[in-house]
């Protein structure tokens, strides 16, 4: 790897660090408050409302800037984020949950634009795949180990503690982003909004099945995502317990990932195949979530997590073939609009979490069928959207 693509590494290492802990640690910290599902629901939907916004405004501003200037944008939100957990506490709650998620989005939103837009504009070489080999071992690493030792040095020095330990990450955010490779929309021609309308930007037969395959999508990731937390949440108050959970989670990843490489290689399992077991795991896990027990729920946990692996690793780079031959700035608009159906989707499964108040009640189970639906759906969308169009 160059020295620009290694620099760039350590920005994701260290940006990881930081999602891993918000991703957990900050909706954990909401949910000991009063223990409801309705606060990790709405302070989701404000972070997923700011998100949307952010990575549009991320990707109009890498028309001007390049995406080291996003990131460091990013890791200043991210500050920002630490010193209100840190310093503000202000009523009625509704109002503070939005405060803390405002800042949350926005550096997940500016981010996800400079990551997503503009490393698809730097190459895709032998270089690059190792750059993504490297980024997927060390997040497999910040996936096992953050956890665990967060965990403990909140039990040590408490929330309090651990808000001011990430100002040292955020600084090695903002150092590393003065190196990072400068990648921008500059030399596109155009921007990213002109020409901006679905029907334009999705505009074959292939691209436009990526339409309700990103919706359905959205509605599974987000109804796994919140309820894989509130589980684990559920079954204990222990935050060592709740990290060993979350590490186990990712070790049934990692296996997921070795069984999924040593037989993608032989060809003797088809991606097709992979996808509709991930589906069907995830909708056993979801099944189980009606008898809410605790063995019960880390077994559901586990089901969904071995689900979403298929799911994300075929249904994504299904997504990527489909885009891999667009000109640069239609594969931004593609980007745009993907981020913009994914978190649209995500936020209408946030509304109608809102009105879960228990695992047992009719909502809940009303909420689990729909995502228990889209799921299902999945493999026909991605089927369709990546089949070869000859026409095209």
């Amino acid at each position: 790897m160059t020295k620009s693509l290694k620099r760039l590494l350590m920005m994701n290492v260290s940006s990881s660090v930081i999602f891993n802990y918000m991703g957990i640690f900050i909706n954990l910290f909401i949910w000991e408050k009063n223990r409801q599902i309705f606060d990790v629901a709405w302070f989701n939907l404000i972070l997923f409302l700011a998100w949307g916004l952010a990575f549009m405004y991320g990707a109009k501003l890498l028309a001007q800037f390049n995406i080291s200037s996003v990131m460091r944008a990013s890791a200043i939100c991210a500050g920002i984020t630490f010193v209100l957990l840190s310093y503000v506490h202000v009523e009625p709650k509704v109002f503070y949950l939005s405060l803390i998620a405002l800042p949350v989005g926005i550096t997940n939103g500016l981010y996800a634009a400079a990551q997503n837009i503009g490393i698809s504009l730097f190459g895709k070489g032998e270089e690059f795949t190792a750059f993504f080999s490297a980024t997927n071992v060390f997040g497999q690493l910040i996936a096992f180990l953050n956890p665990l030792l967060f965990a403990i040095l909140i039990k040590w020095i408490g929330f309090s503690g651990s808000f001011l330990v990430m100002f040292l990450f955020i600084a090695i955010m903002i150092v590393m982003s003065f190196y990072v490779p400068r990648i921008s929309l500059k030399d596109a021609g155009e921007a990213v909004f002109s020409h901006f309308s679905i029907g334009r930007v999705f505009n074959t037969t292939r691209l436009k099945w990526m339409i309700p395959s990103l919706i359905a999508g959205g509605f599974f990731i987000q109804f796994q995502g919140i309820f894989s937390l509130i589980f684990t949440f559920s079954v204990t108050s222990d935050k060592l317990m709740i990290a060993l959970l979350q590490i186990m989670y990712t070790a049934f990843t990692v296996v997921c990932v070795f069984i999924y490489q040593r037989f993608s290689r032989t060809r003797r399992v088809s991606d097709s195949w992979w996808l509709t077991f991930g589906m069907l795991a995830a909708a056993a896990g979801f099944l189980l979530a009606l008898f809410p027990k605790p063995p019960i729920l880390i077994l559901s946990n586990i089901l969904t997590t071995i689900g979403l692996f298929f799911f994300f690793t075929i249904w994504s780079s299904r997504q990527f073939v489909a885009t891999n031959h667009l000109a640069p700035i239609h594969q931004a608009r593609v980007m745009v609009w993907r981020e913009l159906l994914l978190v649209c989707s995500r936020i209408v499964m946030l509304a109608l979490i809102l009105g879960i108040t228990d695992f047992k009640g009719f909502v809940f189970k009303a909420v689990m069928i729909f995502s228990f639906s889209s799921a299902l759906l999945i493999p026909y969308f991605s089927n369709k959207s990546g089949e070869v169009d000859v026409s095209e």
